[in-house]
């Protein structure tokens, strides 16, 4: 006897085939996701905790973009710095030489370099942003053009004084300044060259040939001015470094904290792909399975047997 299926029946089958598809489809989402949900619905009451510990990775990464940028900043500060030390232990070299020969050749030449070089150190950019101008930063530090200028104008005008350093935070509570100002650096340099430059173009010089006593006792008391002038850009230098210490081992802390942040989120968003996998497998047979049933039984009608 043949059998005829009841309206019921099929409606089953096609239900069964319809949540058969519907696990298919979630089970290849997340072998393609491999996230356990498409959106914060589907993580029910662990979505609040997810929330927040995403808000936390945007600030982690806030902080690391900001210690990257510090770091870079004050490794070019560091170059900065050791040249500018560079050639004011030469300057200090060359005259104690000069005061030795008991000549002043040259010496227009040495302080021209010098300035040159600290004016170059101390106008140093990034980004179109002057590195030791704090604040000030879009304005040049240094702001008088040669050795002349610097002699015949205040030193005051010749160097952007009181200007304050950047602070930024590069972790929830604790805060950096972002670099040294070229105030605080090289003023006494540039003090003991303006007084060289005076010298040189005022009544006692200018320097070249056998030096005066007048001329040699100058050259003599900007010795120990510049001696206090490089133990002082030794002393910005070895700051520098301090701060790029602190922004290394925050930058440390802020990784390690962004590892177990991402380890938290994984364990509540990632999905065990090896389950999945058998999962997808699964489903794919249901379904099939489903999908033969249903054509088996949408035949077994009354109609059939009425045409």
């Amino acid at each position: 006897m043949d059998r005829v299926s009841s309206a019921m029946i099929p409606m089953s089958a096609l239900a069964d085939l319809g949540k058969s598809q519907r696990a298919l489809v979630e089970a290849a989402r997340q072998s393609s996701a491999q996230t356990k949900a498409e959106d914060l619905k589907g993580y029910g009451r662990e979505a609040q905790t997810l929330v927040s510990a995403e808000r936390l990775v945007a600030r982690t990464e806030g902080f690391l973009a900001t210690s990257r940028e510090l770091r870079t900043r004050m490794e070019l500060q560091d170059v900065a710095i050791g040249r500018a030390a560079d050639i004011v232990s030469q300057l200090r070299e060359d005259l104690f030489q000069n005061i030795g020969l008991e000549r002043g050749e040259g010496v227009r030449s040495q302080i021209e370099q010098a300035f040159s070089v600290l004016k170059d150190a101390m106008n140093t950019t990034i980004g179109g942003r002057y590195l030791f101008g704090g604040v000030l930063n879009d304005r040049p530090p240094v702001t008088v053009n040669s050795v002349s200028d610097l002699a015949a104008n205040p030193l005051n005008t010749a160097i952007e004084q009181n200007a304050e350093s950047q602070v930024l935070r590069i972790e929830e509570n604790r805060t950096v300044r972002a670099g040294l100002v070229a105030d605080d650096i090289i003023t006494d340099a540039l003090a003991a060259i303006k007084r060289l430059a005076e010298v040189d173009e005022g009544a006692l010089g200018p320097f070249g040939g056998e030096l005066t006593l007048p001329q040699k006792a100058a050259l003599e008391a900007e010795l120990a001015n510049l001696d206090a002038a490089f133990d002082k850009i030794l002393d910005a230098q070895s700051e520098n470094g301090r701060m790029l210490h602190d922004v290394d081992a925050a930058t440390d802390r802020q990784q390690a904290r962004m590892e177990s942040l991402n380890g938290a989120i994984g364990e509540i968003v990632n999905v065990d792909l090896a389950e999945v996998a058998v999962r997808l497998n699964q489903a794919q047979f249901a379904y099939e399975a489903s999908a033969n049933v249903f054509n088996t039984i949408r035949n077994l009608t009354l109609l059939n047997y009425l045409r």
